[in-house]
């Protein structure tokens, strides 16, 4: 249209307006959009592993609290835990004692005495000692292999075992009145190996106050 407009004032000869040079100035806008990746949607969403394992640790703390054990099953599990302390007890000794027998062995006899006795008898009381010892060590030894085998049920046990002493301390007779023609049975609960044994067990503590109470 501007160029019609030029045409026409040279042939007619008159001015050309302005209008026809003027500029139009469009404006464009420019928006900006952000995008989201699968990427940065997984960073957004994904926790720290250190919240993980602080989450995990808990949740497993949890678990282990409401987790149960039937007496039955933990008497089971005492009497494996004793055979383990049994079983260990002779290999124990027997290491200890010939270690012991073997360093003694090796050594130089000396005709000086060490505290008023002649060496070989000293050097067979380390020996008898050291397997005394191993024997001491091999129920400690088996209890070690003994939770290491039922990590997993260890907590529980140990739970068991501290409320089984505080059935045992609640329902045992009173030590003062133990005697020879009365003696108090089973203390310390020890022979207990099911739930039978430990009803038992409390007839036996009954028995033992009347005796002691109506001297009967």
């Amino acid at each position: 249209m501007a160029t019609a407009a030029i045409r026409m004032s040279l042939m007619t000869g008159r001015a050309v307006p302005r209008a026809c040079f003027a500029r139009t100035s469009t404006t464009t806008t420019t928006t900006t959009t952000s995008t989201i990746t699968p990427g940065s949607r997984r960073l957004l969403t994904t926790s720290s592993p250190a919240k993980n394992a602080q989450a995990n640790s808990s949740k497993t703390a949890s678990e282990q609290q409401h987790e149960t054990m039937d007496w039955n099953t933990y008497f089971a599990l005492r009497k494996t835990r004793r055979n383990y302390e049994r079983a260990f007890m002779v290999p124990s000794a027997l290491v200890s004692l010939l270690g012991a027998g073997y360093y003694f062995a090796q050594k130089d006899f000396d005709p000086t005495p060490i505290f008023g006795m002649d060496q070989v008898i000293v050097y067979g009381i380390g020996t008898v000692a050291a397997g005394l010892v191993g024997l001491a060590m091999g129920p400690v030894i088996g209890n070690s292999v003994f939770r290491a085998a039922n990590s997993r049920a260890k907590p529980l046990v140990d739970r068991m075992d501290t409320e089984f002493l505080k059935h045992i301390a609640r329902n045992r007779a009173d030590p003062a009145a133990n005697s020879i023609s009365n003696p108090i049975p089973d203390y310390y609960g020890e022979k207990i190996k099911s739930v039978s044994e430990y009803r038992s067990w409390l007839r036996k503590q009954r028995e033992f106050r009347r005796k002691s109470t109506f001297y009967v």
